[in-house]
């Protein structure tokens, strides 16, 4: 059964547009014709090249691994194909991509299929360029060359990465319904779409109070493009396979930070986003000072709701205060 963190609750009510991020980037060039997406300077290539192999994989591969303790099930699935493909995965984590490239694909050389502002931040969007980024244009023109980019790395035996929601839910649990637009990038290339699902679990062991969930990343079967039929009826039941891959994955979920609640009318899910991370630290710190203070008046006989860091409903504060636990005076048993 899933337990939501905290019960920190989000409102949303668009569930295709609205995006939980708290960063905006300012648009320093809009990815129109004009924008390449391939460099042809040895230079350029020769630094992404280490960058991407030598600093990147390696750095995001221990973050990972430490700070969100992924494990990848279905490994041999990706492996088993030859050649080019494309990753579909849900977006819920900052890092899900990295999740995709670093932990499951990896020593592929995959590219992102991201938002604009990926490559519009501050001081790294250079960097984030190396890496792989393909930001989708909003000009109708600049698509024949985001097309090209797309089906040249695919027929090179790349790996494409796409998050078909489009926008991030940190820590949703669920699966939100998404076009098939995307899929045609492997219907039209004749290369199979391949099912990630980011799932989360309970932190246990040493990592027991940390405060995040740990990551399970599921990889689905490949799903083949049939032949003599169109690229839009292969992208349609591709996407079909796919999604129902992914709710399958969904409830699996044993944890959430947040619990997603539908509204009517417009919401700002940015603002919403920085209070509750505010709230989290605050809350967060409280915990640990109750923790610290149990520890100090009981020992190893503490009350449970000073040891359960997970334990944050608001009845068992009410619930120390009404008993006394929180009296320094309480004399230990």
């Amino acid at each position: 059964m899933k337990k939501v963190l905290y019960g920190q609750k989000l409102y949303y009510s668009d569930e295709r547009n609205d995006d939980f991020t708290d960063f905006k980037a300012t648009l320093i060039r809009p990815v129109d014709k004009m924008y390449r997406y391939e460099s042809r300077n040895p230079f350029f290539r020769f630094f992404s090249f280490v960058l991407y192999y030598l600093i990147a994989v390696p750095v995001l591969w221990v973050i990972c691994k430490i700070a969100h303790g992924v494990r990848v099930e279905g490994r041999k699935n990706l492996r088993s194909v030859k050649g080019g493909c494309v990753i579909y995965s849900n977006h819920v984590n900052t890092l899900d991509c990295a999740f995709s490239f670093v932990c499951a694909a990896a020593p592929r050389r995959c590219y992102i299929v991201c938002n604009p502002d990926a490559v519009h931040m501050p001081v790294v969007r250079h960097i984030v360029k190396m890496l792989g980024a393909l930001p989708v244009p909003a000009d109708l023109a600049a698509f024949k060359n985001f097309t090209k980019a797309v089906d040249g790395k695919i027929k090179k035996g790349r790996t494409l990465v796409v998050m078909p929601e489009a926008h991030i839910w940190p820590y949703y649990t669920g699966i939100r319904s998404f076009p098939s637009t995307s899929f045609s990038y492997a219907a039209k290339n004749n290369v199979p779409a391949v099912p990630v699902c980011v799932v989360y679990r309970k932190p246990k062991g040493l990592f027991k109070n940390y405060l995040c969930p740990r990551v399970t990343l599921k990889v689905g079967k490949p799903v083949y493009p049939e032949a003599n039929v169109s690229v839009k009826a292969n992208a349609s039941a591709m996407r079909d396979k796919v999604y129902e891959f992914m709710t399958e994955c969904s409830h699996l979920n044993e944890i959430s930070l947040y619990d997603y609640i539908k509204t009517t009318g417009k919401v700002d899910t940015r603002t919403q986003l920085r209070a509750l991370k505010i709230a989290r630290k605050q809350r967060a710190k409280a915990k640990r000072h109750l923790y610290e203070f149990g520890k100090k008046v009981y020992g190893e006989k503490a009350p449970s709701f000073f040891t359960d860091t997970f334990s944050t409903a608001d009845n068992e504060m009410e619930e120390a205060l009404e008993t006394g636990y929180l009296d320094e005076r309480h004399p230990k048993e």
